[in-house]
């Protein structure tokens, strides 16, 4: 019995993952999963809805809609040079971290004072106001910058 009990639950695991990743359609050959779909839906509806609740043309809608999203992928991937798609990941990967920094106005406005010859346009010193957030983001930036070199081993041979 207790054999029984135990092929049955190692069964119902294996169909839950099995269809976790169920395929819903496909767009030039690259599959659509359910899973997916559920990812997108959960930011959609807050969680709300799942894929299997839906009606069948919702449920064409979401697929058009990933079709969009994979396609845009899998063509800028190819189309490009892997020098270009490093610089979209550093980029990116910036930015996630930059959001979790935190940037007073005063030390903004300390670094802005500090470099006042870099914010000229047409030989005038642009205001701080107008520079604020550029100077806020550049800072964030260093700041991930400084905590990245801080952990890196760097050899000079």
């Amino acid at each position: 019995m207790k054999k029984i009990l135990t092929t049955v639950a190692v069964v119902a695991a294996l169909t839950t993952s099995v269809v976790s990743a169920k395929v819903i359609g496909t767009v030039n050959g690259y599959k659509i999963t359910e899973k997916e779909a559920n990812k997108l839906l959960k930011v959609l509806t807050k969680g709300k809805v799942k894929y299997s609740q839906l009606k069948r043309q919702d449920k064409a809608e979401i697929v058009k809609r990933l079709a969009v999203d994979k396609l845009v992928i899998k063509t800028a991937y190819r189309s490009l040079s892997k020098k270009e798609r490093d610089f979209v990941i550093a980029n990116a990967w910036m930015a996630k971290k930059t959001r979790g920094v935190k940037v007073s106005t005063s030390e903004a406005k300390k670094a802005y004072n500090a470099n006042k010859a870099l914010f000229k346009k047409k030989g005038k010193i642009v205001p701080f106001s107008k520079v604020k957030d550029l100077v806020k983001m550049q800072l964030k930036q260093r700041k991930v910058v400084n905590r990245l070199m801080k952990k890196a081993k760097i050899v000079v041979k």
